[in-house]
C-alpha cells in the first residue's frame, strides 16, 4: 500500500490519460489507502465559485483517519481541490447552510476535463455524497501533537472559534446597542420622573399644610361635637336619680347608659382562661368537639383559619354556595364561645349606608334604626361579651354602595371610629328643654314644702305644688303640664336608645356571607383589598372519616360552651409596620412586584399590612408560617383575579405565563405545606383556575365553577 502523502512509489509505470477509469480509480485509491476504488470518500474545505454556481472542494484529507492527502503521482493536483457541481452546491446549503468543511466521495471527471487541464485524476464530487464535516471521527486517532491529522483539527477549531466567535460579538453589540437605547430612553423618562417628582413634592408639600389645617379644624369641630354628645351623659350623671323618680326616665334606660359596674358573668359554660389557659389551638379542638356533638362538621384547620381572621379584627367575607355552611359557622362559633350572634340579611334594593344603620325622620322626630345598627347598640351595652353581625348573603345589593362608608369607618385602627347618626341639635334641645323641667319642678317644690325626693305624682296631686309648677311654666291647664312632660320623656327615650352618635363597640366582629350566581354581584376591588375571604367547599364532597379522626376528647362537659371574653379574641391594634427587610415583605412584595402588578391586580400597603397582621395573629394560634402564606393566598391574593389568560400583562408576557410563573413561585415558596394546617392547598386551587380557564373562553375567574 502506497504512502498518502507521498503518493506512488517510482518504480511503478506512470498513469496517464491512455489508462482506464478503472484503472486510475484503483490507482487513486491504492495512493491515498481507501478501500474501495468506487467509493474514494475525502474530506476539505468547501469554496463557492462567485455567484455560488458551483464551488471546489479543497486541501483534501483523508476522511477516516484526518491525514492530509499528497498526489498521486508527479504531474496530478487532485489532491488540491475536485469540482463540486451547481447542484450539489445548491442541496448542500438547503441542507447544512453555511458549513465550511465538508466530506463527500469523488469520481473521476469526464474526459474532456481530464484532458483540459492535463491529469488524468482530475474528480469531482459525486452526486448525493456531499455532507457536513459536523465532528471529529473518532477513528482518526489523534494521540500526540505530531499526529498528521493536527492541522486539519486546528482549523476546524479556529474556524468554529472564529464563527462563534462573531456570532457572539455580534449578539454582544446588539445586545449593546439595545441597552444603549434603553438606557436612553430610562435617562429621558429619568428626567421627566424628576421634574414630575419636584412638581409632586411641591404640591405635597402645599396638600400637607392643608391637611394641617383641616386636621386643626377637624380637631376643634370634634370637640364641639364630644361635648355636645356628652351633655346628655352629664345631665344623666347629675340629676339621672331625680329624673327617675319624676318619670322622665327609667331605671332600665339610665342602665343602658350606665351599665352596673362588676356585673358578673352570669353565662353558663367553661371560662376559657382558666378550662384551656388561652391556647388558641385547644380552642379550635374544644369547639370542634362542641360542634360535633351537636351534629355541626368543621374541619379544624377550618375553624383555627376562622378564629385567626377574628383576632385580625378585619372585616371576614364567607364565600362559597347556598348550603355551605357560612352563616352556621358564625352563629355556631358565636355560641360555642358564649358570644351573641345577629343574623342581619341583606336586600337587593340597598343603596346606600342608610339601608345599613337606618335613618332620621325629621317630621316625627325620630330615628328609625335598622338591625344591623340596633345589633350595635347592644353590642356596646355588653362590651366585655363577643357579638358577630353577620351580613347574610352581602353580595346582593353592591356592597360599595352600602357599605362603603361603613368599611371606610373600620380603617381606623387606633382608636374605635365615631358612628354619626344624626344632628346632635335634638339632643342638645332635649338637653335644654329638660334642665328648664327640672329647674321648674325643683321651685315648685321648694315653695309648697314637698321633700327632694317628691315624685311626679307627688307634686300632681299637691294642689300648690301643682299650682306653682304650671305658673311657673306659664301652663294654664293641668293636662298641659303633662303634655310637656310625655314630650320630654318621649325625647329623651328615644335619644337614650338612639345617640346621635356613638363610638364602634370593641367587641363587635362583621362577617360578610356570600353566594356567587346570576342572583349576585361580584365584590369590588375595593372590598376585597379591605377584607379576607374564606372560601367554604360543597360540604358533601368531604372526608368526614378523616375529619372525625381529628376530634379531640377533653376532661370537660362538651355539651357546654368555652366561654370567651372580647378581650380573649382581641381588640383592633394598628398593624405591623411596613419593614423591608422582615422576609414575609420581602416575599409579598416580590409577588406583587413580578406576578400581581404585571397581570393589573392590586396588592399595596394596606394588603401586606393586613397579610403580616394575620402573619402574627397566626403565630399566636401556632400555625406556621408556611401555612400562614398559603392562607393569605387563599384569602388575599386568589380572590382578585378575574381576568383574560389570552391578553398581554404589563410586562409583555401573556397572562397565562405569569398566571403559571406565580403557581411556581407559590409551590416553591409554600414547599414542604402541612395540608393538616389548611383548609386547601393554594397551589392546588391555583392549578384549578388556571385549568378552568381553559373551558371558560380563557377566562381566569376565581368565583367561577
Amino acid at each position: 500500500m502506497h504512502n498518502a502523502t507521498s503518493g506512488v512509489s517510482s518504480d511503478q509505470e506512470s498513469p496517464s490519460l491512455a489508462w482506464s477509469e478503472a484503472d486510475l480509480l484503483k490507482f487513486l485509491a491504492q495512493a491515498w489507502d481507501q478501500y474501495t476504488p468506487a467509493h474514494i470518500k475525502v474530506i476539505g474545505r468547501l469554496r463557492l465559485a462567485e455567484g455560488d454556481s458551483f464551488g471546489f472542494l479543497e486541501g483534501l484529507h483523508h476522511a477516516e483517519t484526518g491525514i492530509k492527502l499528497g498526489s498521486p503521482s508527479s504531474n496530478s493536483r487532485v489532491h488540491q481541490r475536485v469540482f463540486v457541481p451547481g447542484s450539489e452546491i445548491k442541496d448542500f446549503q438547503s441542507r447544512w447552510g453555511s458549513a465550511t468543511y465538508a466530506v463527500a466521495e469523488l469520481e473521476l471527471s469526464p474526459l474532456e476535463e481530464r484532458q483540459k487541464q492535463d491529469d488524468p485524476f482530475t474528480c469531482k464530487v459525486r452526486r448525493g455524497t456531499l455532507a457536513a464535516l459536523s465532528h471529529i471521527p473518532e477513528s482518526w486517532g489523534v494521540r500526540s501533537i505530531d499526529s498528521e491529522s493536527v492541522p486539519l483539527i486546528a482549523e476546524m477549531a479556529r474556524q468554529a472559534i472564529d464563527e462563534r466567535l462573531a456570532g457572539e460579538t455580534a449578539e454582544v453589540e446588539e445586545r449593546l446597542r439595545s441597552v444603549r437605547s434603553t438606557l436612553e430612553e430610562v435617562t429621558s423618562e429619568k428626567r421627566l420622573f424628576d421634574d414630575e417628582l419636584g412638581r409632586v413634592e411641591r404640591e405635597v408639600l402645599q396638600r400637607m399644610d392643608r391637611i394641617e389645617l383641616l386636621d386643626a379644624e377637624y380637631m376643634k369641630k370634634r370637640e364641639v361635637l364630644d361635648k355636645k354628645n356628652s351633655e346628655l351623659e352629664a345631665l344623666l350623671r347629675e340629676r339621672g336619680e331625680r329624673m327617675v323618680a319624676l318619670d322622665l326616665v327609667d331605671r332600665a334606660d339610665l342602665e343602658k347608659v350606665f351599665p352596673p359596674k362588676g356585673t358578673p358573668d352570669v353565662r353558663e359554660g367553661h371560662l376559657f382562661r382558666e378550662a384551656l389557659a388561652g391556647n388558641l389551638q385547644q380552642l379550635a379542638s374544644f369547639i370542634q368537639a362542641h360542634l360535633w356533638r351537636k351534629g355541626i362538621r368543621y374541619t379544624r384547620a377550618h375553624l383555627l383559619d376562622f378564629i385567626t381572621l377574628l383576632r385580625s379584627n378585619d372585616l371576614i367575607v364567607l364565600a362559597g354556595d347556598s348550603g355551605s355552611g357560612k352563616t352556621s359557622l358564625v352563629k355556631a362559633v358565636a355560641s360555642a364561645v358564649g358570644g351573641r350572634c345577629t343574623i342581619v340579611p341583606v336586600k337587593p334594593n340597598w343603596t346606600g349606608s342608610d339601608d345599613l344603620l337606618g335613618y332620621y325622620n325629621p317630621i316625627e322626630r325620630r330615628y328609625h334604626p335598622s338591625q344591623f345598627l340596633m345589633a350595635l347598640l347592644d353590642a356596646a351595652r355588653e362590651p366585655e361579651i363577643p357579638y358577630f353581625i353577620c351580613l347574610d348573603e352581602m353580595n346582593l345589593a353592591r356592597v360599595e354602595y352600602y357599605f362603603a362608608d361603613f368599611l371606610s369607618l373600620l380603617e381606623t385602627r387606633g382608636e374605635a371610629p365615631w358612628i354619626h347618626l344624626y344632628s346632635s341639635a335634638e339632643e342638645k334641645q332635649a338637653v335644654i328643654d329638660n334642665k328648664i323641667f327640672l329647674a321648674l319642678e325643683e321651685e315648685a317644690r321648694k315653695r309648697a314644702g314637698l321633700p327632694d325626693d317628691a315624685s311626679f305624682s307627688d307634686i300632681l296631686m299637691n294642689d300648690q305644688a301643682n299650682f306653682e309648677l304650671r305658673r311657673l311654666a306659664g301652663f294654664q291647664e293641668a293636662d298641659t303640664v303633662l303634655n310637656h312632660h310625655a314630650k320630654i320623656r318621649r325625647s329623651l327615650s328615644g335619644l337614650i336608645d338612639i345617640p346621635a352618635g356613638f363610638r364602634f363597640p370593641t367587641n363587635v366582629w362583621i362577617i360578610g356571607a356570600i353566594n356567587v350566581d346570576e342572583t349576585t354581584h361580584y365584590l369590588s376591588p375595593k372590598i376585597l383589598d379591605r377584607a379576607h375571604v374564606l372560601r367554604f367547599r360543597n360540604p358533601v364532597l368531604m372526608d368526614w372519616d378523616e375529619v372525625e379522626g381529628e376530634l379531640t376528647e377533653f376532661d370537660l362537659d362538651l355539651d357546654l360552651p368555652m366561654n370567651m371574653l372580647a378581650a380573649d379574641i382581641g381588640f383592633r391594634a394598628e398593624y405591623p409596620a411596613f419593614n423591608q427587610a422582615d422576609p414575609q415583605v420581602k416575599l409579598l412584595v416580590s409577588l406583587a412586584r413580578d406576578y400581581l402588578d404585571p397581570l393589573g391586580i392590586e396588592f399595596g400597603l394596606r394588603a401586606i399590612r393586613q397579610s403580616l397582621n394575620y402573619i402574627r395573629r397566626g403565630e399566636e394560634a401556632e400555625i406556621g408560617t408556611v401555612a400562614a402564606l398559603n392562607n393569605i393566598v387563599l384569602h388575599k391574593i386568589l380572590p382578585k383575579i378575574i381576568l383574560d389568560v389570552e391578553k398581554v400583562s404589563t410586562n409583555g408576557q401573556k397572562r397565562r405565563d405569569v398566571l403559571i410563573g406565580l403557581r411556581d413561585s407559590l409551590a416553591q415558596t409554600l414547599d414542604g405545606l402541612d395540608q393538616s394546617q389548611v383548609t386547601e392547598s393554594a397551589v392546588e386551587s391555583l392549578d384549578e383556575l388556571i385549568a378552568r380557564a381553559e373551558g371558560n373562553n380563557g377566562i381566569a375567574n376565581f368565583w367561577a365553577r
